[in-house]
């Protein structure tokens, strides 16, 4: 009895539909090898569950036991750009999802090799201990850093014409990177690659990078407003305030000629962006970026970063225009 009753049940279950399914694939990287111990990770949109796995040492990745919806998906590599698609997937369906992490822009022009990206876009050991702060409280930024490193890329929704640009950067592999072409990162691109200091006082705060042009920021706390009649430009105008222990900076009056991101991500003369620092303890800083332009992006959207603390280092001069070869190699298609 107690046979039948189990083969009754095992029955029924195998009769049930499947709603799970599976995304899997193989990940590569721009020259079409295998990539291991690559950070995969699918999010539903409908629910926000997410879902993590990493590759093989034969680059084999696989998602299992997923409900349907549409998956954001997100793979990570050290040295490398992120990659970012989306996957729509049917109840007990088995998708395949093959992933190209491509390397920076810049990467095997005249000895940039991949070796130093990962250096620069590791994570590194750091101080231990509670962040300080200033004789008036407030947390203490100061210090020197090393390049601030992704924790959330984002997912911006564009809108057609500065999805068009974006596409049009894409497909010309990126050859008019302003870096690459020794001018401003901008705003959302400022200490990523290279160590910057950070100088903090009551009423302002300055940030120097070892990458130049410029290679400062200066954001005012001292309560004035942004101008009346903005001039645009590169890095824009910013002011900040306190909310509590975050730090909150408000930049406008961009010219809109540099990217959000390195891959090409637009800015416009409209764009506002909103960065929050928060300093948990004493060897980290996290920053978030909002970027709000209505005629760029369908909505505003969050990149978040956070840099490690590096009391041994310096920042050192980098003077991009100086010797640059690197412009004769950024060709396109």
């Amino acid at each position: 009895m107690r046979s039948a009753l189990i083969c009754f049940f095992l029955s029924a279950a195998t009769a049930l539909p499947q709603t799970q399914g599976t995304i899997a694939g193989t990940v590569t990287d721009t020259f079409g090898a295998k990539l291991a111990n690559a950070a995969i990770q699918a999010k539903n949109a409908d629910t926000g569950a997410v879902f993590k796995t990493g590759s093989s040492q034969s680059g084999e990745y696989a998602l299992a036991q997923l409900p349907p919806g549409g998956y954001d998906i997100l793979a990570l590599a050290p040295g490398m750009k992120p990659f970012q698609s989306h996957l729509p997937l049917k109840a007990g369906e088995s998708a395949r999802l093959d992933i190209r992490i491509e390397d920076f822009a810049n990467l095997n022009t005249l000895g940039d090799g991949r070796d130093l990206i990962i250096e620069l876009t590791s994570r590194h050991s750091t101080p231990t201990g509670s962040a300080p702060r200033t004789s008036d409280g407030k947390p203490d930024f100061s210090g020197v850093w090393r390049g601030s490193l992704p924790s959330d890329p984002g997912r911006p929704e564009l809108l057609p014409a500065a999805l068009a640009i974006f596409k049009e950067r894409t497909a010309n592999q990126l050859k008019d990177f302003p870096m690459g072409r020794c001018q401003p990162t901008g705003v959302t691109m400022f200490g990523t690659f290279l160590p910057y200091r950070v100088l903090q006082t009551p009423g302002y705060l300055a940030m120097i990078s070892e990458a130049d042009t410029p290679n400062y920021r200066q954001i005012f706390l001292d309560g004035r407003p942004h101008p009346a009649n903005l001039e645009p430009t590169w890095m824009g105008h910013s002011i900040g305030h306190w909310d509590g222990d975050t730090l909150v900076v408000d930049t406008v009056g961009f010219n809109g000629k540099t990217w959000i991101d390195v891959n090409g991500l637009p800015y416009t003369e409209n764009t506002h962006i909103t960065e929050r620092y928060r300093r948990p303890d004493l060897g980290h800083l996290e920053i978030e970026y909002t970027v709000e332009d209505s005629t760029a992006y369908a909505k505003p959207w969050t990149i978040k970063r956070v840099s490690e603390l590096d009391p041994g280092e310096e920042v050192g001069e980098y003077i991009c225009t100086e010797n640059n070869k690197d412009l004769e190699h950024l060709v396109g298609k």
